[in-house]
């Protein structure tokens, strides 16, 4: 068996060296011209042969990228649970049955390709193995049958219901009648508490009628795909991708930031009307100054150890602080969906009896 030595951290481009970094050793271990093993992590990216989660047999061609015939996943701690199979085209593009696992061995999905594309009636299950979706496609135009969300709620049942269609940091969310979209969707940022929508597309019984982007707007094609093509894991392995964190290295947390739930624009009057009761009793005439009132967003998303250090403005900062305690609670920031705290300062600008402010959420540091 032959093996090659990548000193690199993207593949299969040039070599690249980071300095800053120890060098990274991914191997590629070939069996026959084009047969190799690939080790992966959990997430199907490429990593050093002592944390591989997955080994995958396979048959790759490196000048084109591209897998081509049978594949096998295989998981490296019982190599009698098979996580994923499948095949591929002389072209790469996945043709036939597939079916995949996770690393519990419980079902996550099974259904078939043509050219790259789902074909025929997919089902497709959560990691604790209750159901997740379930759809048919035709030249993967998906229609939706039956789909749950992860506390085990029914949201669409035989074709009808709301539907959230996952695109990594986005989605799509709307009606489905007979397993089609119906009415107005809307294409949301994942982690807006506000859920504003940044898309937006109408449709009647299942037809598209048009869509808006921000002033773009269109009427040619909709751009939603209920189905993200790649949302079954093994995808990732068609990329060659190396795991950026390396082995025995630390993932880096997923980092959310406070927020209102109605959105900043609401959240603002919030302050205004909080503020503006307790000022307009004030006499500001002769005042020229800043205040800027440093605190915290706590784990409640309730406003703590709020202070201001202008010691010339005692009273009136104080004041200020107690009416901003009266503001609602915001979603507080997160870190891999557990509630953290993030700093927070908010200034207020007082000149000739006029008086302004601004806000801002400061950087989480994750050792806060």
């Amino acid at each position: 068996m032959k093996q090659i030595l990548l000193f690199a951290l993207l593949f299969p481009t040039s070599i690249i060296v980071n300095a800053q970094n120890p060098v990274r050793r991914i191997k590629f271990h070939y069996i026959n011209k084009d047969s190799v093993n690939l080790q992966l992590n959990d997430e199907y990216y490429l990593i050093e042969d002592s944390c591989a989660q997955i080994i995958r047999y396979s048959h790759f061609n490196f000048e084109q990228h591209k897998f081509s015939g049978k594949f096998k996943d295989v998981s490296k701690a019982d190599p009698n649970l098979i996580v994923s199979e499948g095949n591929y085209s002389e072209d790469g593009l996945k043709n036939g049955a597939f079916v995949s696992h996770y690393l519990n061995g419980n079902l996550q999905a099974k259904g078939s390709f043509k050219n790259n594309k789902y074909d025929g009636r997919w089902e497709m299950y959560y990691e604790d193995g209750r159901p997740e979706l379930t759809f048919d496609a035709v030249d993967g135009n998906c229609q939706v049958i039956n789909a749950w969300d992860v506390d085990g709620k029914k949201n669409v049942d035989n074709g009808s219901g709301v539907y959230i269609a996952k695109f990594g940091a986005t989605y799509w969310k709307g009606k489905l009648i007979n397993g089609k979209p119906d009415g107005k969707w809307n294409f949301i940022k994942t982690d807006d508490a506000s859920e504003a929508s940044i898309a937006s597309e109408h449709f009647k019984k299942g037809q598209f009628h048009d869509g808006s982007i921000g002033a773009y707007e269109y009427s040619d094609v909709s751009r939603i795909a209920l189905v993200d093509p790649s949302k079954l894991p093994f995808v990732t392995a068609e990329r060659m991708f190396i795991s950026p964190v390396p082995c025995n290295g630390v993932k880096r947390k997923h980092i959310v930031g406070a927020q209102y739930k109605d959105g900043l624009r609401f959240f603002t009057q919030y302050i205004s009307d909080a503020v503006s009761s307790y000022l307009s009793g004030k006499n500001l005439s002769d005042w020229d100054t800043q205040l800027d009132i440093e605190g915290e967003v706590s784990e409640l998303g309730e406003f703590i150890n709020l202070k201001c250090e202008n010691s010339t403005a005692g009273d009136l900062s104080h004041g200020l602080i107690n009416r901003l305690k009266t503001l609602p609670p915001l979603n507080p920031a997160t870190a891999d969906g557990k509630p953290i705290k993030q700093k927070f300062v908010i200034s207020f600008v007082i000149t000739k009896g006029v008086y302004r402010f601004s806000y801002r959420f400061l950087p989480i540091k994750l050792d806060q």
